[in-house]
């Protein structure tokens, strides 16, 4: 019997090209056993017929995720006129019908500008939210349409890529929490119509963009080829890109390595940590002090 290959402790940030067909966690575990890391997670999720960016978070990347949560997303999107479904794309059962609009008469730009800004956006049923305990998209799939309420949404840009016979394509960047699902179900009512998400690709998280498809780390992993894999891989620190940058003097690294507060006059809020050069963590400076908030548990340099 061959024996499974040991597990690595593997640390970093791949930016990972999701194909259609299989959910993201699916795409995290081939991730993860191509690496044969110890421990991996992701930073949001894509729907299984949604392509494009999913951030894989490698080892102690995977403490600060919730910056890729957080951060603003970008889009390629094809809606698609004539029928709603109860999903939002083209898996789903048509609920609605009505006849497309006259796409040379419509005024993309007023539409795009209509739906830009601070939205109120009602999720799609078949979503990953919580309602009384229980995932929506549970509810919806044995027939329990769960009644979810409008939530506040930011839509940062949205323009017009392209029309071809019965649809439109967008990009659309935009805040937490958005569902381009819902997104693109809006705007094809406001036409008068009914329409669903055809196509759907994440370009863009968190100001990060470029990618590498599954297939090309296969590729690596079968050859052999270790340095090109980890040659795409980022360092812990793109995940905390946008904070403060604090580099913390040599004779008080122990105290706060060790989870002790000192006295420090950082930004007020959350900074990235540094050691250096070596970035160690997240800390809040708050009234003259530095306060550890997550802290890698990597050797020192």
């Amino acid at each position: 019997m061959t024996a499974k290959p040991a597990k690595r402790p593997v640390n970093g940030v791949l930016l990972l090209d999701k194909p259609a067909s299989i959910s993201s966690n699916q795409a995290l575990q081939q991730a993860r056993w191509l690496y044969q890391a110890e421990k991996a997670g992701h930073g949001g999720t894509l729907d299984p017929f949604a392509t494009g960016l999913l951030p894989v978070l490698f080892g102690e990347a995977s403490k600060f995720g919730r910056y890729f949560l957080d951060g603003d997303k970008a889009y390629e999107a094809t809606l698609a006129f004539g029928a709603e479904t109860d999903t939002g794309d083209g898996t789903g059962t048509v609920i609605r019908e009505a006849a497309p609009p006259l796409l040379d008469a419509v005024d993309w730009v007023a539409l795009c500008a209509r739906f830009s800004g601070v939205q109120r956006q009602v999720p799609p049923a078949f979503s990953a939210l919580k309602v009384g305990g229980e995932r929506a998209y549970a509810l919806a799939r044995r027939g329990e349409l769960p009644q979810l309420e409008a939530r506040e949404v930011v839509i940062h840009e949205l323009r017009l890529l392209g029309v071809d016979d019965d649809g439109a394509r967008f990009f659309v960047r935009c805040g937490k929490g958005t569902y381009i699902r819902s997104l693109l179900r809006d705007m094809a009512a406001a036409l008068g119509s009914a329409g669903h998400t055809r196509a759907l690709r994440r370009v863009e998280v968190a100001g990060l963009r470029a990618m590498t498809p599954l297939a090309t780390l296969r590729g690596w992993q079968e050859a052999g080829d270790v340095a090109a894999l980890q040659a795409v891989l980022l360092p812990l620190d793109c995940c905390v890109a946008h904070l403060p940058r604090v580099v913390v003097p040599p004779e008080k690294l122990r105290f706060i390595r060790n989870g002790n507060d000192i006295a420090y006059d950082a930004p007020r809020g959350e900074v990235a940590l540094y050691d250096g050069a070596q970035f160690f963590g997240v800390g809040e400076g708050r009234d003259g002090r530095l306060f550890p908030l997550r802290l890698c548990a990597l050797a020192q340099a």
